[in-house]
């Protein structure tokens, strides 16, 4: 006879890419790969799906908790900006307005300020690892490999980022360059350190924002001088309009920091049932 057990969760989205959160902090909660898909799963009445699955567990270091993350296909990767973020406001409920945040990519340093069911946060990001310009596509531009936490490419077009993200982020994914697979992301300039982007996130496919790609693409546009250091605007999918609110804006300096910031939103808390 099967199992069932109900597990609490809160979802939250930094726009629009969308997670479940569950603090295990105290059960010593452990999900297997199939619990994590479904609970991911878009057609889960409960969850209503997510991007990523973010487990919190006791601190493995000098942090205030470890956040284990899982993508929809149920691997666990090493970082995950818009869920750092998400986390450093779930624990901003509790009182704390500044926090530390262990993950597999490093520690963490973040702040985050409530305003009912909103949020602001920020998350003090790695250095990047920066290689080399690669072709991945005979029909596409350069692109510049970026490992902020986890490994990224950064290709900037003109325009149609969303069309070549769809058609050409499975592919490329996978591309032998990336051992371990890779975030692919298009991006275009539409203004003075403002960059429209899309990301074909790895085992998730599209989403409406990606916080580390948002990261690595402003570092690419810093490092092939397509904008000045310091705060760079990025507008997401999830940011149709071209307003000024839906956006990270990351301030990268090369020598000290990359800093993170932008908007977080408490969507509801939950049951579970697996």
């Amino acid at each position: 006879m099967s199992e069932t057990r109900s597990i609490a969760f809160s979802k939250m989205n930094g726009l629009g890419n969308d997670f479940v959160i569950i603090d295990a902090r105290d059960n010593g909660l452990s999900l297997s790969g199939d619990d994590v898909r479904a609970l991911a799963a878009r057609n889960n009445a409960q969850t209503k799906g997510c991007d990523q699955l973010l487990v919190l567990q006791p601190p493995r270091g000098a942090g205030d908790v470890f956040m284990q993350i899982f993508n929809a296909d149920g691997g666990e990767v090493e970082a995950c900006g818009n869920g750092t973020r998400a986390v450093a406001a779930y624990l901003a409920r509790s009182g704390l307005a500044t926090m530390e945040i262990d993950t597999l990519g490093g520690t963490l340093a973040c702040a985050a300020t409530l305003a009912d069911a909103n949020a602001r946060a920020q998350v003090a990001m790695p250095l990047p690892q920066i290689g080399a310009p690669i072709n991945l596509h005979k029909d596409l531009p350069a692109a510049l490999p970026v490992n902020i936490g986890n490994p990224h490419a950064v290709i900037f077009v003109e325009t149609g980022t969303a069309g070549l993200a769809a058609q050409y982020g499975f592919q490329l994914e996978r591309h032998k360059a990336f051992p371990d697979n890779a975030n692919i992301n298009f991006a275009s300039l539409q203004g003075d350190n403002i960059l429209r982007l899309d990301t074909w996130e790895r085992g998730v496919g599209l989403t409406k924002a990606c916080g580390t790609g948002a990261c690595a693409s402003a570092v690419a546009a810093v490092t092939q001088e397509l904008c000045a250091a310091g705060d760079v605007t990025v507008r997401p999918p999830f940011n149709q309009d071209d307003n000024d609110t839906d956006v990270l804006i990351i301030d990268y300096r090369p020598e000290s920091h990359v800093l993170m910031h932008g908007p977080v939103a408490f969507e509801f808390d939950g049951e579970a049932t697996l």
